[in-house]
């Protein structure tokens, strides 16, 4: 005779052995699905290197690639509303934030001139990588802070810290010296990017420039800030994959003999290596974009783990590029730095794969010159140019024509301005100039009148060095210490008089 307890005891262990069982069985599933997609994607990676081993037409798959981002951009633009084309309705997830956030930052520009100093400077170039992923994790609390901010206040860029931290006057300044550098980094994504796409294609410089160009003005037109989280994702997968097929390409036919020949070429110079560090720490902080991200993330919780991916991923991607550049200068040592990824990736591949380079390349072009545009059209119409009467639909009318004069004026500068160095040390210098107001307004209470007079000091520090012909990165970049000196002492003085005052009051 079995009784009720019996029977719960019997159920209890029946009930156990049916957990353990269902977890035996998921883990083996999960083993069999693991082993299988390894097998898989094993079969596939050698399909996609034998199918373009032997295919030779660049143009159709170029052309698909166009389509599908435009594709991404028009379903992300339905039934949107303004803040969703301005701040992607503050709706990002850890994935989007993540990828956008580094494919932002590997960009055409990024890739030619990182791997100029991985030619010039060897293995003490993958510093500027590493400092920018130091940069992001340093950020993450000033980014928490920023987000709380920006939820309460409903703000949409980083001249709006500036408006509300200080006055109108020094947030006119900073806006007007940030739409500046984003003009020159976009200048350096068309010129950099055209560049290249033009020495694998085989267009002309002209011709690479003009169909960027357009690609952008259309999605981002159609999606705005929507479009360029939605686009950022796929462009990021995308130039990772090729970057994985190259690298397997380059270890499976030089491993042998370009390895021994790395070993020489990677030497260390202390001095570049705390540059370049130092570089990348501080491009976190003054870049408006990543505050942007900041903004349209979904929570507090997606910023920091989006930043925390974002410097692992970062810090990969800048040891692929490395690989790329020195395995260039091992093959070709002859050729000029600037040209060190194009060309060594044109010596080193077949030129059968000519196609996947050039994916990859108008992927980092679109990538970071999309978050430049919409920097820009988005400073100007929300900081700049808005009007206290100037409805959502308003706006976002303003932004799209202001996108469309920005891309217009980009592609006619880049057309006669081909100096990417020049264009370099000048954003570098000027935008450092706002970092030292941006960062204090987190801790102290700075004057209004000390921060304005700040980045006036920084730019004519830059002037000066224009002036007398020194525009060179070692003093270029000091431009934030300069800054930030004046805005330390002028502030002392300030509160000092403010006590002198106040003391003669009370007397």
């Amino acid at each position: 005779m079995i009784y009720l307890s019996d029977f719960s005891v019997i159920c209890f262990i029946l009930k156990k052995i049916i957990i353990i069982f269902t977890k035996i069985c998921n883990l083996s599933i999960r083993i069999f699905i693991l082993k299988n997609f390894t097998f898989f994607a094993k079969k596939m990676f050698r399909s996609i290197i034998n199918y373009f081993e032997t295919w030779q037409d660049y143009h159709w798959l170029l052309a698909l690639y166009t389509l599908i981002t435009i594709f991404i951009a028009v379903v992300g633009s339905r039934k949107r509303t303004t803040e969703d084309f301005l701040i992607a309705g503050r709706k990002v997830g850890t994935l989007g934030f993540t990828t956008s956030v580094v494919a932002s930052y590997i960009g055409g520009a990024a890739l030619v001139a990182f791997s100029a100093y991985v030619f010039r400077f060897g293995l003490s170039a993958l510093f500027v990588f590493l400092g920018t992923a130091v940069g992001f994790i340093l950020f993450i609390p000033y980014a928490k802070k920023l987000k709380s901010w920006s939820d309460e206040k409903v703000t949409y860029t980083m001249m709006d810290w500036f408006y509300i931290k200080y006055d109108k006057k020094t947030g006119t300044l900073t806006t007007i010296v940030l739409m500046i550098v984003y003009l020159g980094m976009l200048l350096n994504q068309f010129i950099a990017g055209s560049a290249v796409l033009a020495g694998v294609s085989g267009w002309t410089y002209e011709k690479s420039l003009i169909f960027a160009a357009v690609v952008l003005a259309v999605y981002l037109f159609i999606g705005g800030f929507q479009s360029v989280i939605r686009t950022d994702i796929f462009q990021y997968f995308v130039m990772m994959v090729i970057m994985i097929v190259i690298i397997r390409i380059i270890w499976m036919n030089d491993a042998p003999t370009v390895l021994p020949e790395m070993y020489k070429t990677t030497q260390l110079d202390w001095g570049m290596m705390i540059a370049f560090l130092l570089f990348g720490i501080l491009i976190v902080f003054q870049s408006a974009e990543y505050w942007q991200r900041v903004y349209a993330a979904k929570s507090i919780k997606v910023v920091k783990k989006g930043f925390w991916w974002s410097a692992v991923l970062t810090f990969i991607s800048g040891i692929i590029i490395t690989w790329i550049a020195l395995s260039a200068k091992i093959s070709n040592p002859n050729i000029e730095p600037t040209n060190a990824f194009g060309t060594g990736l044109v010596a080193l591949l077949p030129q059968k794969l000519s196609a996947l380079v050039l994916v990859m390349v108008f992927a980092a072009i679109m990538s970071s010159a999309d978050t430049q545009i919409f920097v820009i059209s988005s400073g100007f119409a929300l900081n700049l140019f808005k009007k206290a009467k100037d409805d959502d639909k308003k706006l976002k009318k303003n932004t799209q024509f202001i996108t469309l004069i920005v891309i217009l004026l980009a592609v006619l500068i880049a057309y006669f301005i081909r100096d990417i160095v020049t264009v370099v040390n000048f954003i570098t210098g000027i935008g450092f100039t706002v970092l030292p107001a941006a960062w204090a307004a987190f801790h102290f209470k700075i004057s209004p009148k000390i921060a304005f007079q700040s980045v006036i000091a920084g730019l004519v520090y830059v002037l000066l060095l224009i002036i007398f012909g020194i525009f060179i990165p070692e003093f270029v970049i000091l431009s934030f210490i300069v800054s930030g000196l004046y805005m330390f002492v002028g502030n002392l003085i300030v509160k000092k008089k403010e006590i002198k005052k106040n003391n003669i009051y009370e007397a």
